[in-house]
């Protein structure tokens, strides 16, 4: 008897925690800094102010929690889509139409991956850097494994993994700040064969 009324305390608890989430990530998706108050949260999720410390036990950490969940979760989309191929080029052609697709499907996604995120603090900015050099190693292994098979001109693989990453993040955030109407398919196009001519695919 008490241990399925623990199961059910515990299943109770993670379903609260998970709806805190769920409202911090539309209030992060709603703001345009990191301004944003843990009673703004705790009222969008509909519980008192003092619950959310039994959950968290700061802004930070609540955010870093958000992030890591989110990237997590596009993680494991882009390897899922590149368990299909077997060529390194398609590989990476995967990996960023599974971004491209998820950011545009997913617009509170992006909107804290990449535009909010880099503008809160120091410390929580710090697990953006550690997102976007796992991101950059993930290309460089690609562009590495090119470069030994000689499909591509000789270069400087960690620059090239960097500036594939850069260019990809502005051009991202280029489109969700872009109030105007945006063809879509030519400018996702135009992306990816940006990028794939940079590193030297013919």
């Amino acid at each position: 008897m008490v241990y399925n009324k623990t199961k059910k305390v515990l299943a109770k608890q993670n379903l609260l925690r998970k709806k805190i989430l769920a409202a911090a990530k539309e209030v992060m998706a709603e703001e345009k800094s990191g301004n944003f108050s843990i009673k703004t949260i705790a009222q969008k999720a509909g519980i008192a102010t003092g619950t959310f410390y039994l959950y968290f036990t700061s802004k930070e950490a609540l955010i870093e929690n958000v992030v890591q969940e989110l990237y997590t979760e596009l993680l494991a989309l882009i390897k899922e889509e590149r368990s299909h191929y077997s060529d390194v080029f398609d590989k990476l052609q995967a990996s960023m139409e599974v971004c491209i697709r998820t950011f545009l499907q997913k617009k509170q996604m992006a909107k804290i991956l990449l535009k909010f995120f880099p503008e809160i603090n120091y410390t929580v900015n710090n697990k953006f850097i550690d997102i976007e050099k796992d991101l950059i190693r993930f290309v460089k292994e690609d562009i590495d494994e090119l470069l030994a098979a000689g499909f591509i001109p000789p270069q400087d693989s960690l620059v090239s993994a960097t500036a594939f990453v850069g260019t990809f993040r502005e051009v991202m955030l280029s489109w969700l700040n872009n109030e105007k109407p945006v063809d879509w398919e030519l400018a996702y196009r135009t992306l990816i064969e940006y990028n794939m001519r940079a590193i030297g695919k013919k």
